[in-house]
């Protein structure tokens, strides 16, 4: 099966440093004030019935390089700060797609934590996607799209070869793909033991909820006792019930902008496809499980 590219309608832009400095201020109004505020009734009734009949796909992948700063600050500083790594931290990583969301975490924990003994251990469902992530090779397009691009992000990762850039090979080290079905939970467990990082991210909201369910267990039977769940990226309702089902407790650092900067992949009219989010609604109860990207479980913690 094909995968379509989550590039294709993107362009190269120059590499910024804020998410503010790329949008004008007629997109602030459409998506902030039309489309999050006047039209959110609407937008949520919408949602939510698609949401019950929309047939998911499994050929398609969204990923981006230097995707959500703020979260990746949370990795580096609260997220290993409470799993407290002793000799070598190896992360868990599925649905990799093409190997950004990799690479960035492999670059960042390298700049920030440059004494770290870590590895990367990624997989996707789809063999094509396995070896573009191997091959470590990517298109102007590819790397350049992300609104949070930096220029030293791009001199820490990649190798600039003409007019593609090629991820550097003391960072690859870090680094291994192999094919995997989040679905399949004994080759999983057999594959990957348990983590103290289980990272599964853009990927929950594709399948349907009883398959989301089923997935969820086999990724927190991956976590070590004492873990943290990265799940950026699934159905908001289903965050809340089943991180309570598992006895899981959000990281609340800097929660809101952890949230918005996942919707930057989202449409303006977010309730159009099942992938779409709302916005941060401060009076929705249970709000730090149902914006909350990152969940830690510590030793004891029974379901």
């Amino acid at each position: 099966m094909s995968v379509s590219p989550d590039y294709k309608d993107y362009s190269a832009k120059p590499p910024g440093t804020e998410a503010a400095k790329a949008n004008s201020l007629y997109e602030f109004l459409r998506n902030r004030v039309l489309y999050d505020t006047i039209l959110l009734p609407y937008g949520l009734l919408r949602h939510r019935r698609l949401l019950k009949k929309s047939k998911r796909v499994n050929d398609h992948t969204y990923t981006c390089f230097l995707r959500g700063p703020a979260q990746l600050r949370l990795l580096t500083g609260p997220v290993l700060d409470f799993i407290r790594p002793q000799g070598r931290l190896d992360i868990t990583l599925l649905a990799c797609s093409n190997g950004a969301e990799t690479y960035t975490i492999a670059s960042v924990l390298r700049k920030t934590h440059p004494d770290l003994d870590f590895h990367i251990y990624a997989s996707d469902l789809h063999q094509s996607m396995i070896d573009r992530a191997k091959a470590a090779e990517y298109s102007s397009d590819e790397v350049l799209h992300s609104v949070y691009m930096t220029e030293e992000f791009l001199q820490d990762t990649f190798l600039a070869q003409g007019d593609s850039y090629v991820v550097r090979p003391e960072l690859r080290e870090y680094v291994s793909f192999s094919q995997a079905n989040l679905l399949d939970g004994e080759t999983l467990r057999a594959k990957f033991g348990q983590s103290p990082l289980v990272i599964a991210q853009n990927v929950l909201f594709h399948l349907t909820p009883e398959d989301t369910a089923s997935a969820f267990d086999n990724l927190v039977s991956l976590l070590a006792p004492r873990g943290v769940l990265l799940i950026e990226g699934m159905q908001l309702d289903l965050r809340v019930a089943l991180t309570k089902k598992y006895g899981l407790s959000p990281f609340t650092q800097n929660l809101r902008q952890i949230f918005q900067e996942t919707r930057v992949h989202t449409p303006p009219h977010w309730w159009r496809v099942y992938w779409g989010t709302e916005p941060f609604l401060f009076w929705r109860k249970d709000r730090a499980r149902r914006y909350g990207t990152a969940f830690k479980r510590d030793e004891g913690t029974s379901y």
